[in-house]
């Protein structure tokens, strides 16, 4: 009877536990992106929520939500916790909007502190605590980098934010010279409630992920209502990364598949997680097959039709793959082209104002002259009649002989901006051609554009000093004012200046070692010397 009752006991604490531990819940997405310029978004992002948080009392339990940043926010009094770590620029104009706000390159850091008499400590203490906890340099932010923004930044959590201002206060610092490696990575993994043994974490692999054009680590923590009242709050930690990778770089194609872009499969979802589901942004254009099949379309609120799978369902070592059809993905990317555009501006409300353009480019940026074009306010010129120009000149360059010469006559209409525009290739030059300081890259020089009208009056007396009597003054300052452009910085194909260095190097090496020892072996005159050691004996005579 005894050993029932005990029984029961534990059946009845194993179910308060069970039922005291569901406050807990874990949601974990992958979203996949493909962009214009043939690139690949992978945005992971993984999400839990409890409601053992309770203001200004500790946390009593932890089941998903991971004890070191619980024990970091109510040691430091941190109502809001936003840190990011990235590396590379997200292009905004090829790549759209990101899924999730990204950060500048280097580690963010900012953070809701109550004012509790030391807030400023805490602070110290939180950089401090979260330095250890990444193995990252965030120590470093100190008073003479911390700011207290009063507009951006504003609190991300669902509750009353003018209380929130009256109760506490933003602290913002960030690191831009921080770089991001696996040692951030791994114990940003630890975090996970299934780490990276099961799951979307399981695909998270250092060797791929900064092996990217763009990547992004980060972790947000903030309190979320859990009704519309808002009477029941939860906090909420989301951990994300966004890598983008480049398939064509390595095939040609925008084929890819999870094996390629990651070096693994999915395995199978993590049991802990209440929804575990990946979702591929399609593309409106072009002809693509995903497989497997997938469990479910549907349309978003931007209208973007999107492919899920649930991970749930999903079979063992199972790989997703997008195909084109195409043969090779053809976009206009690199660092081996590029070109040169001009804005023109004619303020003039009413005058119509001629000009000589003026531009010398050297001959390792190789011009090409059908792909001049003439713009006026964005709007493309073509035909020659209405064409503002008049006449053109144009030297090609030889290489290494002489630079490539453009002169054009321009009218600018009234109150307009003329834009010229033309595309160059780099040519790759010997290493013996590079500056010392060819990584800095290339000056071009100043464009000249000159020009005379009745807007220059002001300068007339001046120009016109000089001038003889005898010759007629609007002959002496014809074209007398000039304006100049900016000088250009262009970067070329660069070598590794160290590898010459050490072949030389090691060249140098083999030769003194090798080389001159037998050299020396064979070119010395060896003689034998004979050393003679004379003896002398002294007899001491001992008296009896």
């Amino acid at each position: 009877m005894w050993q029932l009752g005990r029984f029961l006991f534990f059946i009845l604490l194993f179910t308060f536990v069970e039922n005291y531990q569901h406050n807990d819940i874990f949601k974990e997405s992958l979203t996949i992106k493909p962009l214009s310029d043939g690139k690949l978004l992978t945005h992971f992002q993984f999400n839990v929520r409890t409601s053992e948080i309770k203001e200004g009392k500790a946390f009593s339990h932890y089941k998903f939500f991971p004890r070191a940043i619980g024990q970091i926010i109510q040691s430091y009094n941190a109502r809001e916790l936003h840190l990011t770590f990235t590396q590379g620029r997200w292009n905004y104009e090829d790549w759209g909007y990101p899924i999730v706000p990204s950060a500048g390159t280097g580690v963010e850091l900012w953070a809701w502190l109550w004012k509790d008499g030391k807030l400023d400590k805490n602070w110290k203490s939180l950089t401090n605590a979260l330095a250890g906890l990444f193995c990252a340099s965030l120590n470093f932010i100190d008073d003479t980098i911390t700011v207290q923004p009063k507009l951006s930044f504003r609190p991300e959590g669902l509750y009353n934010a003018t209380e929130l201002s009256a109760r506490a206060e933003l602290r913002y610092g960030s690191l831009p010279h921080e770089n991001v490696c696996t040692e951030n990575l791994t114990p940003w993994i630890k975090l996970l409630p299934c780490k990276s043994t099961s799951g979307i974490a399981s695909l998270l692999n250092g060797h791929k992920l900064y092996d990217s054009n763009f990547h992004s680590m980060s972790i947000h923590v903030r309190p979320v209502c859990q009704d519309l009242e808002c009477l029941d709050r939860q906090l909420e930690i989301v951990q994300t990364v966004s890598a983008v990778v480049d398939p064509v770089r390595n095939s040609g194609k925008r084929d890819w598949s999870l094996d390629q872009i990651f070096g693994r499969r999915l395995s199978q979802a993590c049991p802990l997680a209440e929804e575990s589901k990946l979702e591929v942004i399609l593309s409106e254009n072009g002809d693509y097959k995903l497989s497997p099949a997938v469990d479910d379309v549907r349309k978003n609120d931007g209208d973007a039709t999107i492919a899920l799978y649930n991970l749930k369902t999903l079979q063992l070592e199972t790989d997703i793959s997008m195909t084109w059809n195409e043969d090779v993905f053809k976009y206009s990317y690199g660092q081996e082209r590029g070109g040169i555009k001009v804005n023109i501006f004619n303020k003039s409300t009413n005058m119509t104002v001629p000009i000589i353009y003026y531009d010398v480019i050297p001959w390792f940026l190789k011009l090409y002259l059908h792909t001049l074009k003439v713009q006026i306010n964005g709007e493309e010129v073509r035909d020659s009649p209405v064409s503002p120009i008049k006449d053109l000149y144009y030297q090609p360059a030889v290489d290494r002989s002489r630079p490539n010469v453009i002169e054009a006559e321009l009218l600018l209409p009234p109150n307009s901006i003329t834009t010229l525009s033309i595309n160059f290739d780099k040519v790759f030059l010997k290493y013996t051609e590079h500056p010392p300081d060819a990584n800095r890259g290339f000056d071009i020089g100043s464009a000249v554009i000159s020009s005379i009208g009745e807007g220059f009056n002001h300068l007339h007396d001046f120009m016109t000093r000089n001038c003889s009597e005898d010759i007629p003054k609007a002959t002496c300052y014809h074209f007398f004012i000039r304006v100049y452009t900016e000088t250009l910085l262009v970067s070329l194909p660069t070598p590794d200046f160290s590898m010459p260095y050490n072949v030389i190097t090691l060249t140098c090496t083999v030769i003194a070692l090798f080389f001159g020892s037998t050299f020396n072996l064979l070119t010395r005159d060896f003689k034998v010397k004979t050393k003679y050691i004379d003896f002398t004996i002294n007899s001491i005579i001992v008296p009896e």
